[in-house]
């Protein structure tokens, strides 16, 4: 791996300096914000129901949770007397919540009588593949891992600000507001920097509990589902993982994603009722192995998801992009980002690339399966994250935003005012991430009122 550029260490360091300096804390280390949430906080979150009552085990088997048991502030697990469904099963137990699966062992739980009760172990990063966690009687405890992106949306639910959209005039705007352009364009540079570290680090550990290959296709699973689909596609890819695939990738995507049942879908002209045949055909040999019962499919969302956008289209762009994935494997860094953008926009398919779903009418154009907004989201959450040359830096910096989300034109407008200069400020996508970053750093750890933020912009200046 290229040493990481040292323009970006200088410009994430200034940032996480002034971390330090806000939060009183002189050892906070790069990503160590967005990687730290402790324990006692996840257990906070579980004993409110901020963390949901649905997921799935490792072993994909479906978890619905009716009772979050009993805080246990003594020895022993951490809730006891919790009721739970596992694939419809009622299970009364304990629950032990731990930042690494392997941190069952560390602990000595598996050779502890007091933990054989326990009927769940949530833990914070996946585990390694194989892991499985047993009792001192040796039975097995089903595992379910809590995503960072699930335990902070619940973390800021649970911090609801008083900032953003709540005080019309807030202290941010007015040292943002007032800043030379080039000083605001270097503390956006700073914090994105920052963000990238802390991605970069999330993704290593992913890669170390996945392997690289399949922390890969997990992350481009991910893009393709937007923000609609995302947890679903990933969960797609860790039901249908890579290496299983081979030659079957349509079929076997399609299948465990709930979209392929015996019957013909209603409305399908003769080309579909072909396509889906062939599919079936290969299909209903391959569900014994890798098939789940109807009421463990993802949860795919279709509220507000453009039609080209349809689960059933995104998934098929999946399964075309592993059919090339030995083209794409070798280009995901930034020396051969022309080459990556060729490759992903280029993907096509005879079916697919005129349908939205497989019932429907085909669409008067043909319409791309990835576009190159897709493929600049991939761009900036993963190849030039993980790419840690002065290159990809540069790339990274040069990246053109796509729509403006609602969520960052808010922030925007509440931390810069009316800058006449906020639509060139905002023209790259780093802009986007670093406005995302402080909200989450600042605007849900305070209130304006108690903020110290803005006393640290002022002092913010641009160096060379």
């Amino acid at each position: 791996m290229a040493r990481r550029s040292q323009i970006a260490l200088r410009a994430a360091e200034r940032y996480r300096r002034l971390l330090a300096e806000v939060f009183g804390d002189d050892d906070f280390g790069v990503a160590e914000k967005e990687k730290e949430v402790s324990e006692l906080e996840v257990q906070r979150l579980w004993a409110a129901g901020m963390l949901g009552t649905t997921g799935e085990t490792t072993q994909h088997r479906f978890v619905n949770i009716v009772e979050f048991g009993e805080w246990n502030h003594g020895a022993g697990p951490d809730f006891l007397r919790a009721e739970i469904e596992i694939d419809g099963k009622a299970v009364r137990g304990d629950v032990e919540i731990d930042p690494q699966a392997q941190d069952w062992e560390r602990h000595g739980h598996g050779s502890n009588p007091d933990f054989n009760r326990v009927a769940l172990h949530i833990v914070l990063s996946p585990p390694p593949s194989g892991w499985y966690t047993r009792t001192e009687q040796h039975s097995e405890v089903p595992v379910l891992y809590l995503s960072p992106e699930r335990v902070r949306e619940a973390l800021n639910r649970m911090r609801r600000p008083e900032c953003l959209s709540v005080y019309p005039a807030n202290p941010c705007r007015y040292p943002l507001a007032e800043m030379k352009v080039e000083d605001v364009r270097d503390l956006l540079q700073a914090v994105a920097s920052y963000r990238v570290s802390c991605k970069r680090k999330r993704f290593h550990d992913k890669v170390e509990a996945l392997g690289w290959r399949q922390a890969w296709y997990e992350a481009w699973a991910e893009t393709l589902g937007y923000s609609a689909n995302k947890e679903q596609m990933v969960m797609l890819a860790r039901r249908a993982p890579l290496n299983a695939l081979k030659q079957r990738a349509e079929a076997m995507l399609l299948g465990v994603a709930g979209f392929l049942q015996p019957a013909f879908p209603a409305g399908a002209d003769d080309e579909a009722r072909e396509y889906y045949r062939k599919l079936w055909d290969e299909w209903w040999k391959l569900q014994s192995l890798f098939g789940v019962e109807m009421n463990r499919f993802p949860s795919w969302c279709y509220t507000g998801v453009r039609p080209a956008n349809h689960p059933q289209r995104r998934v098929a762009a999946l399964a075309v992009s592993v059919q090339r994935w030995r083209t794409i494997n070798p280009l995901l860094n930034a020396e051969n980002l022309p080459a990556l953008c060729r490759v992903l926009t280029g993907l096509r398919h005879e079916f697919w690339d005129w349908r939205c779903t497989i019932s429907s009418p085909p669409m008067q154009r043909r319409v791309a399966l990835v576009g190159l907004q897709r493929v600049n989201a991939f761009l900036s959450n993963y190849v030039l994250v993980d790419d840690a040359s002065d290159l990809a830096w540069s790339a990274y910096l040069r990246l053109p935003s796509g729509v403006m989300s609602r969520r960052v034109l808010n922030a925007s407008r509440e931390l810069f005012g009316e800058r006449n200069d906020l639509t060139e400020l905002f023209k790259h996508e780093y802009a986007h991430q670093s406005v995302l970053q402080i909200v989450g750093d600042f605007c849900t750890q305070n209130s304006c009122r108690d903020c110290v933020f803005p006393a640290q912009l002022r002092d913010w200046r641009a160096k060379s």
